[in-house]
Protein backbone atom coordinates (compact mmCIF):
# COMPACT_ATOMS: atom_id res chain seq x y z
CA UNK A 1 0.00 0.00 0.00
CA UNK A 2 3.06 2.16 0.05
CA UNK A 3 5.23 3.78 -2.59
CA UNK A 4 7.78 6.40 -1.63
CA UNK A 5 8.48 8.32 -4.82
CA UNK A 6 6.97 8.09 -8.27
CA UNK A 7 10.36 7.10 -9.68
CA UNK A 8 10.74 4.22 -7.24
CA UNK A 9 7.12 3.25 -7.70
CA UNK A 10 7.25 2.90 -11.47
CA UNK A 11 10.53 0.99 -11.45
CA UNK A 12 9.29 -1.29 -8.67
CA UNK A 13 6.41 -2.49 -10.83
CA UNK A 14 8.86 -4.15 -13.19
CA UNK A 15 11.10 -5.37 -10.38
CA UNK A 16 8.11 -6.99 -8.70
CA UNK A 17 6.98 -8.87 -11.80
CA UNK A 18 9.49 -11.64 -11.09
CA UNK A 19 8.59 -11.74 -7.40
CA UNK A 20 6.30 -14.28 -5.79
CA UNK A 21 3.99 -11.67 -4.35
CA UNK A 22 3.20 -10.04 -7.67
CA UNK A 23 2.53 -13.44 -9.26
CA UNK A 24 0.19 -14.39 -6.42
CA UNK A 25 -1.66 -11.10 -6.59
CA UNK A 26 -2.39 -11.06 -10.30
CA UNK A 27 -4.30 -14.30 -9.77
CA UNK A 28 -6.78 -12.64 -7.42
CA UNK A 29 -9.11 -11.22 -10.13
CA UNK A 30 -9.23 -14.66 -11.75
CA UNK A 31 -10.12 -16.22 -8.40
CA UNK A 32 -13.06 -13.82 -8.10
CA UNK A 33 -14.18 -14.46 -11.69
CA UNK A 34 -14.18 -18.24 -11.18
CA UNK A 35 -15.85 -18.60 -7.79
CA UNK A 36 -18.51 -15.86 -7.71
CA UNK A 37 -21.54 -17.36 -9.43
CA UNK A 38 -24.96 -15.69 -9.46
CA UNK A 39 -26.63 -18.35 -7.34
CA UNK A 40 -24.23 -17.80 -4.47
CA UNK A 41 -24.25 -14.02 -4.88
CA UNK A 42 -28.04 -14.00 -4.51
CA UNK A 43 -28.07 -16.40 -1.55
CA UNK A 44 -29.86 -15.13 1.56
CA UNK A 45 -27.39 -15.30 4.47
CA UNK A 46 -27.03 -13.95 7.97
CA UNK A 47 -25.40 -10.50 7.98
CA UNK A 48 -22.14 -10.31 9.95
CA UNK A 49 -22.58 -8.97 13.45
CA UNK A 50 -20.60 -5.93 14.54
CA UNK A 51 -18.02 -8.09 16.29
CA UNK A 52 -17.67 -10.41 13.27
CA UNK A 53 -17.20 -7.48 10.90
CA UNK A 54 -14.65 -5.89 13.21
CA UNK A 55 -12.71 -9.15 13.45
CA UNK A 56 -12.64 -9.47 9.66
CA UNK A 57 -11.45 -5.87 9.32
CA UNK A 58 -8.71 -6.56 11.87
CA UNK A 59 -7.61 -9.68 9.99
CA UNK A 60 -7.42 -7.73 6.72
CA UNK A 61 -5.38 -5.01 8.46
CA UNK A 62 -2.99 -7.61 9.86
CA UNK A 63 -2.74 -9.16 6.38
CA UNK A 64 -1.89 -5.80 4.81
CA UNK A 65 0.86 -5.20 7.37
CA UNK A 66 2.22 -8.71 6.80
CA UNK A 67 2.36 -8.12 3.02
CA UNK A 68 4.12 -4.78 3.46
CA UNK A 69 6.58 -6.12 6.05
CA UNK A 70 7.40 -9.45 4.39
CA UNK A 71 7.17 -8.83 0.63
CA UNK A 72 7.90 -5.07 0.77
CA UNK A 73 6.38 -4.36 -2.65
CA UNK A 74 6.43 -1.17 -4.76
CA UNK A 75 9.58 0.50 -3.46
CA UNK A 76 9.07 -0.30 0.19
CA UNK A 77 12.29 -2.33 0.22
CA UNK A 78 14.39 0.78 -0.59
CA UNK A 79 12.79 2.88 2.12
CA UNK A 80 15.16 3.47 5.05
CA UNK A 81 13.82 4.81 8.33
CA UNK A 82 14.41 4.06 12.01
CA UNK A 83 10.65 3.59 12.47
CA UNK A 84 10.03 1.87 9.15
CA UNK A 85 8.00 -1.06 10.50
CA UNK A 86 6.10 1.16 12.88
CA UNK A 87 5.08 3.35 9.95
CA UNK A 88 4.05 0.28 7.97
CA UNK A 89 2.02 -0.94 10.94
CA UNK A 90 0.07 2.31 10.67
CA UNK A 91 -1.50 1.07 7.45
CA UNK A 92 -2.53 -2.17 9.14
CA UNK A 93 -4.08 -0.22 12.03
CA UNK A 94 -5.85 2.23 9.74
CA UNK A 95 -7.75 -0.56 7.93
CA UNK A 96 -9.83 -1.85 10.91
CA UNK A 97 -10.38 1.72 12.18
CA UNK A 98 -11.79 2.64 8.76
CA UNK A 99 -14.01 -0.46 8.89
CA UNK A 100 -15.41 0.46 12.31
CA UNK A 101 -16.15 4.04 11.22
CA UNK A 102 -17.71 2.95 7.93
CA UNK A 103 -20.02 0.38 9.48
CA UNK A 104 -21.25 2.75 12.16
CA UNK A 105 -21.87 5.55 9.64
CA UNK A 106 -23.90 3.24 7.38
CA UNK A 107 -25.87 1.92 10.37
CA UNK A 108 -26.64 5.50 11.40
CA UNK A 109 -27.55 6.90 7.96
CA UNK A 110 -29.15 3.82 6.36
CA UNK A 111 -30.00 1.24 9.06
CA UNK A 112 -32.14 -0.78 6.62
CA UNK A 113 -28.94 -1.70 4.76
CA UNK A 114 -28.36 -4.35 7.45
CA UNK A 115 -31.92 -5.71 7.25
CA UNK A 116 -31.55 -9.42 8.02
CA UNK A 117 -34.40 -10.42 5.69
CA UNK A 118 -32.70 -8.76 2.69
CA UNK A 119 -29.08 -9.61 3.36
CA UNK A 120 -27.35 -11.54 0.57
CA UNK A 121 -23.78 -12.40 -0.28
CA UNK A 122 -23.91 -9.69 -2.98
CA UNK A 123 -24.76 -7.08 -0.33
CA UNK A 124 -21.89 -8.36 1.77
CA UNK A 125 -19.57 -7.79 -1.20
CA UNK A 126 -20.90 -4.23 -1.57
CA UNK A 127 -20.05 -3.59 2.09
CA UNK A 128 -16.59 -5.09 1.55
CA UNK A 129 -16.06 -2.90 -1.52
CA UNK A 130 -17.00 0.25 0.40
CA UNK A 131 -14.70 -0.84 3.21
CA UNK A 132 -11.86 -1.39 0.73
CA UNK A 133 -12.41 1.98 -0.97
CA UNK A 134 -12.55 3.79 2.36
CA UNK A 135 -9.36 2.07 3.51
CA UNK A 136 -7.51 3.05 0.32
CA UNK A 137 -8.56 6.71 0.55
CA UNK A 138 -7.60 6.96 4.23
CA UNK A 139 -4.30 5.20 3.55
CA UNK A 140 -3.49 7.74 0.83
CA UNK A 141 -3.76 10.61 3.29
CA UNK A 142 -1.91 8.63 5.97
CA UNK A 143 0.89 8.00 3.44
CA UNK A 144 1.38 11.73 2.87
CA UNK A 145 1.03 12.52 6.56
CA UNK A 146 3.55 9.87 7.71
CA UNK A 147 5.94 9.73 4.71
CA UNK A 148 5.44 13.05 3.01
CA UNK A 149 5.02 14.03 -0.61
CA UNK A 150 2.79 16.20 -2.76
CA UNK A 151 -0.94 15.53 -3.01
CA UNK A 152 -2.12 15.21 -6.60
CA UNK A 153 -4.88 13.52 -8.59
CA UNK A 154 -2.36 11.52 -10.60
CA UNK A 155 -0.55 10.46 -7.46
CA UNK A 156 -3.86 9.39 -5.91
CA UNK A 157 -4.71 7.05 -8.81
CA UNK A 158 -1.21 5.58 -8.77
CA UNK A 159 -1.62 4.98 -5.07
CA UNK A 160 -5.02 3.33 -5.60
CA UNK A 161 -3.44 0.92 -8.07
CA UNK A 162 -0.65 -0.06 -5.70
CA UNK A 163 -2.99 -0.20 -2.70
CA UNK A 164 -5.46 -2.52 -4.42
CA UNK A 165 -2.61 -4.79 -5.50
CA UNK A 166 -1.26 -4.91 -1.96
CA UNK A 167 -4.61 -5.63 -0.29
CA UNK A 168 -5.91 -8.05 -2.93
CA UNK A 169 -4.15 -11.12 -1.51
CA UNK A 170 -5.51 -10.95 2.08
CA UNK A 171 -8.87 -9.77 0.73
CA UNK A 172 -9.01 -12.64 -1.79
CA UNK A 173 -8.27 -15.21 0.91
CA UNK A 174 -10.94 -13.81 3.23
CA UNK A 175 -13.62 -13.53 0.54
CA UNK A 176 -12.80 -16.97 -0.87
CA UNK A 177 -13.24 -18.48 2.60
CA UNK A 178 -16.54 -16.63 3.03
CA UNK A 179 -17.72 -17.64 -0.44
CA UNK A 180 -17.08 -21.34 0.06
CA UNK A 181 -18.74 -21.18 3.48
CA UNK A 182 -21.92 -19.72 1.90
CA UNK A 183 -21.74 -22.20 -0.98
CA UNK A 184 -21.43 -25.08 1.47
CA UNK A 185 -24.43 -23.83 3.47
CA UNK A 186 -26.47 -23.66 0.26
CA UNK A 187 -25.52 -27.23 -0.61
CA UNK A 188 -26.51 -28.43 2.87
CA UNK A 189 -29.84 -26.59 2.62
CA UNK A 190 -30.61 -28.08 -0.80
CA UNK A 191 -29.70 -31.56 0.39
CA UNK A 192 -31.87 -31.13 3.46
CA UNK A 193 -34.83 -30.14 1.30
CA UNK A 194 -34.29 -33.15 -0.94
CA UNK A 195 -34.26 -35.49 2.04
CA UNK A 196 -37.24 -33.84 3.73
CA UNK A 197 -40.74 -34.68 2.46
CA UNK A 198 -42.19 -31.67 0.64
CA UNK A 199 -45.32 -31.66 2.78
CA UNK A 200 -43.27 -30.88 5.91
CA UNK A 201 -41.94 -27.67 4.37
CA UNK A 202 -43.75 -24.36 4.09
CA UNK A 203 -42.66 -21.38 1.98
CA UNK A 204 -43.64 -17.83 2.83
CA UNK A 205 -43.47 -15.05 0.23
CA UNK A 206 -42.51 -11.56 1.40
CA UNK A 207 -43.61 -8.18 0.16
CA UNK A 208 -40.53 -7.57 -1.94
CA UNK A 209 -39.78 -9.38 -5.17
CA UNK A 210 -37.87 -12.66 -4.82
CA UNK A 211 -38.23 -12.59 -1.02
CA UNK A 212 -39.17 -15.99 0.30
CA UNK A 213 -38.57 -18.05 3.40
CA UNK A 214 -38.72 -21.85 3.57
CA UNK A 215 -39.33 -23.41 6.99
CA UNK A 216 -40.05 -26.80 8.51
CA UNK A 217 -43.73 -26.76 9.43
CA UNK A 218 -43.28 -28.62 12.71
CA UNK A 219 -40.64 -26.11 13.88
CA UNK A 220 -42.94 -23.09 13.59
CA UNK A 221 -44.59 -22.22 16.91
CA UNK A 222 -46.38 -18.98 16.13
CA UNK A 223 -46.19 -15.70 14.23
CA UNK A 224 -46.58 -12.23 15.71
CA UNK A 225 -47.21 -8.94 13.90
CA UNK A 226 -44.51 -6.30 14.39
CA UNK A 227 -45.24 -3.13 12.38
CA UNK A 228 -44.12 -3.82 8.78
CA UNK A 229 -42.61 -7.16 9.78
CA UNK A 230 -43.73 -10.50 11.10
CA UNK A 231 -41.84 -12.19 13.93
CA UNK A 232 -41.66 -15.96 13.39
CA UNK A 233 -40.93 -18.08 16.47
CA UNK A 234 -39.38 -21.50 15.89
CA UNK A 235 -38.60 -24.43 18.16
CA UNK A 236 -35.23 -25.94 17.21
CA UNK A 237 -33.34 -28.38 19.41
CA UNK A 238 -35.59 -27.42 22.35
CA UNK A 239 -34.57 -23.77 21.92
CA UNK A 240 -36.93 -21.00 20.83
CA UNK A 241 -35.56 -18.92 17.97
CA UNK A 242 -36.96 -15.78 16.36
CA UNK A 243 -36.86 -14.66 12.73
CA UNK A 244 -37.94 -11.32 11.26
CA UNK A 245 -39.64 -11.35 7.86
CA UNK A 246 -40.95 -8.30 6.03
CA UNK A 247 -44.67 -8.54 5.33
CA UNK A 248 -48.15 -8.31 6.81
CA UNK A 249 -49.47 -10.96 9.20
CA UNK A 250 -52.69 -11.19 7.15
CA UNK A 251 -50.67 -12.08 4.05
CA UNK A 252 -48.66 -14.70 5.96
CA UNK A 253 -51.86 -16.25 7.34
CA UNK A 254 -53.44 -16.47 3.88
CA UNK A 255 -50.43 -18.50 2.77
CA UNK A 256 -50.45 -20.68 5.90
CA UNK A 257 -54.18 -21.36 5.81
CA UNK A 258 -53.56 -23.85 3.00
CA UNK A 259 -51.48 -25.97 5.39
CA UNK A 260 -54.48 -26.44 7.65
CA UNK A 261 -52.71 -26.47 11.02
CA UNK A 262 -52.43 -22.70 11.55
CA UNK A 263 -55.07 -20.60 13.26
CA UNK A 264 -55.26 -16.83 13.62
CA UNK A 265 -56.21 -16.59 17.28
CA UNK A 266 -55.78 -12.83 17.60
CA UNK A 267 -55.31 -9.91 15.22
CA UNK A 268 -51.57 -9.98 16.04
CA UNK A 269 -50.99 -13.74 16.43
CA UNK A 270 -51.12 -16.87 14.25
CA UNK A 271 -50.48 -20.19 16.02
CA UNK A 272 -49.43 -23.61 14.72
CA UNK A 273 -52.01 -25.84 16.41
CA UNK A 274 -49.94 -28.97 15.68
CA UNK A 275 -47.96 -28.16 18.81
CA UNK A 276 -49.16 -29.12 22.26
CA UNK A 277 -51.03 -26.08 23.55
CA UNK A 278 -53.66 -25.55 26.19
CA UNK A 279 -56.28 -22.84 26.56
CA UNK A 280 -56.22 -20.97 29.85
CA UNK A 281 -57.78 -17.91 31.42
CA UNK A 282 -61.38 -16.81 31.51
CA UNK A 283 -63.57 -14.40 29.59
CA UNK A 284 -62.53 -12.02 28.25
CA UNK A 285 -58.83 -12.78 28.86
CA UNK A 286 -58.20 -16.17 27.25
CA UNK A 287 -54.70 -17.19 26.19
CA UNK A 288 -52.76 -20.17 24.82
CA UNK A 289 -49.71 -21.74 26.45
CA UNK A 290 -47.20 -23.96 24.65
CA UNK A 291 -46.55 -27.02 26.80
CA UNK A 292 -43.50 -28.06 24.72
CA UNK A 293 -42.01 -24.53 24.85
CA UNK A 294 -42.81 -23.07 28.28
CA UNK A 295 -40.36 -20.20 27.79
CA UNK A 296 -42.59 -18.61 25.16
CA UNK A 297 -45.05 -15.83 25.92
CA UNK A 298 -48.75 -16.39 26.56
CA UNK A 299 -50.65 -16.00 23.28
CA UNK A 300 -53.83 -13.90 23.66
CA UNK A 301 -56.98 -15.39 22.15
CA UNK A 302 -59.81 -13.28 20.79
CA UNK A 303 -63.28 -14.03 22.20
CA UNK A 304 -64.52 -14.49 18.63
CA UNK A 305 -62.40 -17.60 18.08
CA UNK A 306 -62.47 -19.20 21.55
CA UNK A 307 -65.14 -21.72 20.51
CA UNK A 308 -63.19 -22.66 17.39
CA UNK A 309 -59.98 -23.11 19.40
CA UNK A 310 -61.76 -25.31 21.95
CA UNK A 311 -63.15 -27.46 19.16
CA UNK A 312 -59.72 -27.77 17.53
CA UNK A 313 -58.08 -28.75 20.81
CA UNK A 314 -60.83 -31.28 21.60
CA UNK A 315 -60.39 -32.98 18.21
CA UNK A 316 -56.64 -33.44 18.63
CA UNK A 317 -55.53 -36.99 19.54
CA UNK A 318 -54.47 -37.39 23.13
Amino acid sequence: MLFLTQGYAISSIFKSIDGKYFHNNVLSPYIFAVIFDQKTLSAAIEPPSRSEFYRQALLIGMGVFAVLAVFQPFGTYVFEHDLKYLLLAGYGLLIPLTGVALREIIALIKPEFFDRSKWTFRRELVLTGLFLLGGVVMSYFYHHLAIGGRLSVRGFFWFVFFALTTVSLPMALLLAWRFFYVKNQLAISELSQQLTPAETLITLLGENRNEKLTLHRDEVLYLRAADNYVEIFLLKNQQVQRLMFRGALSSMFQQLEKVGTFKQVHRSFVVNMDHTVRLEGKSPAYFLVFENAPATEEIPVSRLVVADIRETLASKPR
